[in-house]
């Protein structure tokens, strides 16, 4: 199965990055293989609240006990309404409308599907919508709750690698235009890894030649040098696959 792009092609990063999830509708909600990242905050021996590190930075306390770890009522109905919309408009590039749109069915989605996989779902399309306005901090908010979502699912419940790997592929991308390198390389390296494990046909190998050319952007802004060769040999090897 191929996925869509947008008309810019895969040359427009943004562009193209954006219609991943839009596909993954339709999917079957089954995944194995995927296993928790590891988290990188910390204290730093300081005493008092510690600082806000890692993905910690990106969302709040309050939002994970909203988003990740609350009890749906399922008497609220899911807004698939306008998760369907929200679709559409990204795929016709209206962004600021798509994210409106999402915006607005978002309190009928954390109420009714808390903690379960529909709502991360949800997440990822509304990080899509964000992150193509630039606004990455935000967008990484809603990544990072799609990603604590899903990986809390037991597996027969988790959505298909496709969701991981764009939510994996967004985060990694908004640290790198953050210039976060570190944590764009950890991102990127994961989504490749989703991608290489993927049945056959569930991810379009373009999008993993994208998070290639995204992750040698992020090594060599990152001084890593040595890393940057070996991934420019495993970008040559998965593009000679495709020849």
């Amino acid at each position: 199965m191929r996925l869509l792009t947008s008309a810019s092609g895969l040359k427009a990063r943004s562009g193209a990055a954006c219609l991943l999830a839009l596909a993954s509708l339709s999917l079957s909600m089954i995944l194995t293989g995927c296993t928790e990242p590891s988290s990188t905050s910390g204290t730093g021996g300081q005493t008092g609240p510690a600082p806000r590190t890692g993905e910690l930075a990106y969302v709040t306390d309050e939002e994970i006990a909203k988003f990740v770890d609350g009890t749906p009522d399922h008497t609220v109905k899911f807004p698939e309404k306008n998760f369907v919309e929200g679709r559409k408009l990204l795929l016709a590039l209206k962004f600021t409308e798509s994210e409106q749109v999402l915006k607005e069915g978002l309190p009928d989605a954390v109420k009714s599907s808390a903690g379960e996989t529909k709502l991360g779902q949800y997440c990822v399309r509304l990080n899509n919508a964000i992150y193509e306005l630039k606004r990455y901090k935000e967008a990484l908010k809603y990544a990072i709750l799609a990603s604590k979502i899903f990986y809390k699912q037991p597996p027969v419940q988790r959505p298909v690698p496709l969701w991981f790997f764009n939510t994996h592929m967004h985060m990694g991308f908004c640290y790198e235009r953050l210039s976060i390198y570190p944590e764009a390389e950890s991102q990127l390296r994961k989504a490749i890894n989703v991608a290489a494990s993927a049945p056959a046909g569930q991810i379009d190998w373009g999008f993993h030649r994208l998070c290639y050319i995204e992750l040698l952007d992020t090594l060599k802004k990152d001084k890593k040098m040595k890393e940057y060769k070996q991934v420019q040999e495993e970008l040559k090897n998965l593009e000679d696959k495709h020849k």
